[in-house]
């Protein structure tokens, strides 16, 4: 089993998600590997007190792994106190280390602030790492990328670029990313009006989304429906399948 499986089984057993794109690729120093490997080892072990000992001081030595397990841990208070500061401490280390993962939750973390954390709004910092995850290429980052071109949070207003990033991310079934390219096409919001594609893309937000983005769904049709016109609700639905055979990245989150 290779480190990044191991890591994987890892994360899984304590109720995480780890992607494909999370492998490590900043090298950290011998002893943070052999840190990180001790509290793998104590992990097993039962041991978690030590296994968190081992990874905070393989993560402190710039260990991607270790920081974003932490990082995780620390959000959502499994094992350790719940800390938003820690989260962010670590979370940082392993975006910096290359974490598209991490970069992603660093993004939201900026864009959103931390009063708790004394953390302002930084656009500009939330831009940056959302580009990280984006290009790794991760459906969520593309997506948040996307809203900050079109509202010009951290750069130029560019409806356009923004359109992009969306259609990246629902090309790997992101559903929120339905969601909002059937309100731009809709509201013909920086595209001529299509509601034919759009009634499409509330089709695919249903079909791939959880109940909370299926209920925004049901909130749009009824919203739009009135607007629809004899034959476009047929041609959206074929529209969808269209989507479907030719999308074959998966959700890639």
């Amino acid at each position: 089993m290779s480190r990044f499986q191991r890591l994987a089984v890892l994360a899984a057993a304590l109720g995480l998600t780890l992607t494909v794109g999370g492998e490590v690729r900043a090298a950290a120093p011998a002893e943070a590997s052999v840190a990180f490997q001790q509290g793998m080892t104590a992990y097993k072990s039962g041991d978690m007190t030590s296994a968190v000992k081992d990874w905070t001081k393989a993560a402190d030595q710039g260990h991607v792994g270790a920081a974003w397990l932490l990082g995780n841990l620390y959000e959502k208070g499994k094992v350790v106190p719940q800390s938003d500061a820690q989260a962010f401490k670590y979370y940082k280390i392993a975006a910096e280390g290359g974490q598209p993962e991490a970069a992603t939750r660093l993004g939201l973390i900026y864009r959103e602030g931390n009063p708790d954390i004394e953390l302002d709004k930084n656009y500009k910092e939330a831009v940056r790492w959302f580009e990280v995850g984006a290009l790794a290429p991760r459906a969520d980052a593309q997506f948040y990328l996307g809203q900050m071109h079109r509202n010009g949070w951290g750069v130029p207003v560019d409806k356009s670029e923004g359109l992009r990033w969306y259609f990246l991310s629902a090309k790997k079934r992101f559903p929120p990313a339905f969601l909002e390219l059937a309100r731009i096409h809709f509201d013909g919001d920086g595209v001529d009006v299509n509601r034919e594609d759009a009634w499409g893309f509330l089709m695919l937000a249903q079909r791939y989304g959880d109940d909370a983005i299926k209920q925004q769904a049901e909130e749009m049709y009824d919203k739009y429906e009135p607007r629809m016109k004899a034959g476009e609700k047929s041609k959206g639905s074929r529209f969808a399948e269209a989507w479907v055979e030719s999308s074959s990245d998966g959700p890639g989150n």
